[in-house]
């Protein structure tokens, strides 16, 4: 797939969104080079689907100032009469002062969120809604739609969506230098990264599971389910492949404590060796069960 064809193709759409939404020439320009590498990466089939997801969801620019939460993707439940359905949006923070390739990376991992739960997002339960991101959920209570709690797998949907990210900002990358749309904002980008970009968001998680991200089965597999929406079964064929029930639940259960490891790491003063010590013994854990799917599938 020719990228200076699917630039061309999609400018008049890039024009029109960001007419619509009175985005200003720093997004624009981004967008450029972001919506063709997104219809590279996931095909000319998932064009309709990626071109719906970036007319639907506002970029809404905020100064606010957070230290952990540079970007965040929202989509929240309602219910109009007997229907329910979702208002989405995202918010770019600190948007006067952060850096072209820390803009460009949360747009693209915030987006690839989003792309990635627009089908078959919304699933009703007797007493819940569950509302998807990727390979996880948020539950929100049917009758007043509070919410209720989101599932610990969004610790494996982040690595997964990092993993893209990079995936995705190494296409832009490859773009055609001498196309005088996005001349300046490649050169740029790649004046700023190395040969080979690899986003940093939840470092920690991808490095212990880079065993598992690199099996092909495995993200091969979790990737196509994440896009089209079937993810409520993953914990059944993850247990299956494995050939124990549970294994799946102690992954995420895992990912979830190096993650609340990192946090206490970085905020604490003291007693710091002993919480490298936990992390590497649960990255020992992981790694174990990562062995384990990777000796028990027959193509990788």
């Amino acid at each position: 797939m020719n990228s200076n064809d699917v630039m061309e193709r999609e400018k008049p759409f890039i024009n029109q969104i960001c007419e619509k939404y009175h985005y200003d020439s720093n997004i624009q320009h981004l967008l450029y080079i972001m919506i063709p590498a997104f219809i590279i990466k996931y095909g000319a089939s998932k064009e309709k689907l990626i071109l719906k997801t970036f007319e639907e969801i506002q970029i809404v620019i905020s100064n606010e100032k957070d230290k952990m939460v540079k970007a965040y993707y929202s989509s929240t439940p309602r219910k109009i009469g007997d229907t329910f359905s979702t208002k989405k949006y995202m918010v770019i923070q600190n948007y006067e002062n952060i850096s072209l390739v820390d803009l460009l990376d949360n747009l693209v991992h915030e987006f690839n969120h989003a792309v990635n739960s627009f089908q078959n997002e919304i699933r009703e339960t007797p007493h819940y809604i569950l509302l998807r991101t990727g390979l996880t959920y948020r539950a929100y209570q049917k009758e007043d739609l509070s919410f209720v709690k989101k599932h610990d797998s969004y610790i494996l949907e982040e690595i997964i969506n990092t993993k893209q990210t990079s995936d995705i900002i190494n296409i832009i990358k490859g773009f055609d230098p001498k196309n005088s749309s996005v001349a300046n904002t490649i050169y740029a980008i790649n004046s700023e990264t190395e040969h080979h970009y690899n986003s940093n968001s939840y470092y920690l998680q991808s490095y212990v599971c880079k065993e598992i991200l690199n099996n092909r089965t495995f993200i091969s597999t979790l990737e196509n389910l994440r896009l089209s929406g079937e993810v409520y079964d993953i914990q059944k064929w993850f247990d299956n492949i494995v050939g124990k029930e549970g294994m799946y639940k102690e992954l995420i259960q895992k990912l979830r404590e190096v993650y609340d490891l990192e946090v206490k790491y970085s905020e604490q003063k003291i007693f710091k060796s002993m919480t490298i010590q936990k992390i590497r013994t649960l990255s020992s854990e992981i790694l174990r069960i990562v062995d384990k799917f990777n000796h028990s599938v027959n193509y990788r």
